[in-house]
């Protein structure tokens, strides 16, 4: 069984701090580490837009909002049945 999870790719017109293409789990988290003029929408505007789209493009980025998909893992997990010393 697969897991999907949520991935936002940021894509700049002009790259900041070197950078172009960021990618985020949330649309939070872009404020983290992007300023709002850098991104030209505000969080509260992309979370609307959002709602409506999955790809945002504006002057200054565009921004999707797609799935990733992942393969679970028994990584981490304990064994019931395992003791320990």
């Amino acid at each position: 069984m697969t897991k999907a999870r949520k991935v936002i790719h940021v894509e700049l017109k002009e790259p900041y701090n070197g950078r172009r293409n960021y990618y985020f789990g949330s649309a939070k988290a872009i404020y983290n580490t992007l300023p709002t003029e850098i991104v030209g929408i505000g969080l509260g505007s992309l979370w609307n837009w959002f709602s409506k789209s999955n790809t945002y493009t504006g002057s200054l980025a565009t921004i999707r909002k797609r799935d990733l998909t992942t393969t679970p893992t028994n990584r981490g997990k304990r064994n019931e049945n395992q003791t320990h010393p």
